[in-house]
């Protein structure tokens, strides 16, 4: 991953990822928190845009269709109509999975992980147009992602991977919780790069990822079909990829599910 060179408000130079590459300087919206319900709203909202785009498209094609027979009026009804309610049902698994913290036949993440992604820009759009920040979004997005993990696969470690811009009282109280629990496998990932090799490198059973939302959101995407993955979003006091914070009890508790359902 290349690095772009920059300096912050008060004139210190910083190191940022590709993820950063358009930050101004400014040290605005350090704390991006957001719970699941807003990307749970939000994606409502954006399937029923959806659902009244088909009917519209059906509204107007329909007509045309019954120019060359009942049959594809009929065809083209029923497309649409299954569409429109696989989106229905799928959406209501995922809100049923979220509130009962339980993945319903996998289809929230794992098999219905292309859906469930797929969906993430058009909700991005609608939260835009909300005037809701991309950041917070993808926090309330991750806070999703975390309640639909499974349970550790194969026998791999549990690895934890930490950014370089982590504070130092921060990293080392971080590094204490780990040790805590046998089969732990800490690493620094400097990028996205680095870390996609760490993970090919330990073959993990299972990943507690601390960073910025904008590199969990590329992380997940990557490896959340293949292996579950809780992110944990850090807060960033002094803007992006210097002394940033993370919730030490939030890892404790990630490490506490996957040892409990390992």
């Amino acid at each position: 991953m290349t690095r772009d060179e920059t300096t912050d408000s008060k004139g210190r130079k910083r190191t940022l990822g590709d993820e950063w590459s358009d930050w101004d300087g400014r040290t605005s919206e350090p704390d991006t928190r957001e719970s699941a319900r807003t990307f749970l709203v939000l994606s409502l909202l954006a399937l029923a845009a959806l659902v009244l785009s088909a009917f519209l498209f059906w509204y107007l094609v329909l007509p045309r269709f019954m120019l060359f027979g009942r049959i594809w009026a009929l065809l083209v009804t029923v497309v649409l109509g299954s569409a429109a309610l696989g989106f229905i049902v799928w959406y209501t698994v995922l809100v049923s999975a979220v509130i009962g913290k339980r993945c319903y036949f996998k289809v929230c993440l794992t098999r219905g992980g292309r859906l469930f992604f797929l969906l993430l820009p058009l909700v991005m759009h609608v939260a835009s147009a909300l005037g809701i920040s991309k950041d917070r979004l993808r926090h309330s997005f991750i806070r999703v992602s975390n309640t639909l993990t499974g349970p550790v696969k194969g026998q791999g470690p549990v690895l934890v991977l930490f950014p370089r811009c982590l504070r130092p009282d921060i990293r080392a109280e971080a590094k204490r919780v780990c040790s805590e629990f046998p089969g732990a496998l800490l690493h620094t990932a400097p990028g996205g790069s680095e870390a996609r090799m760490i993970i090919r490198r330990t073959n993990p059973g299972a990943i507690i990822a601390v960073a910025c939302e904008r590199d969990l959101l590329t992380g997940i995407q990557d490896v959340a079909q293949r292996i579950p993955v809780i992110g944990i979003p850090n807060t960033r006091p002094e803007g992006p990829c210097t002394d940033t914070v993370m919730d030490i009890g939030e890892l404790r508790h990630a490490l506490e599910f996957f040892h409990r359902v390992t």
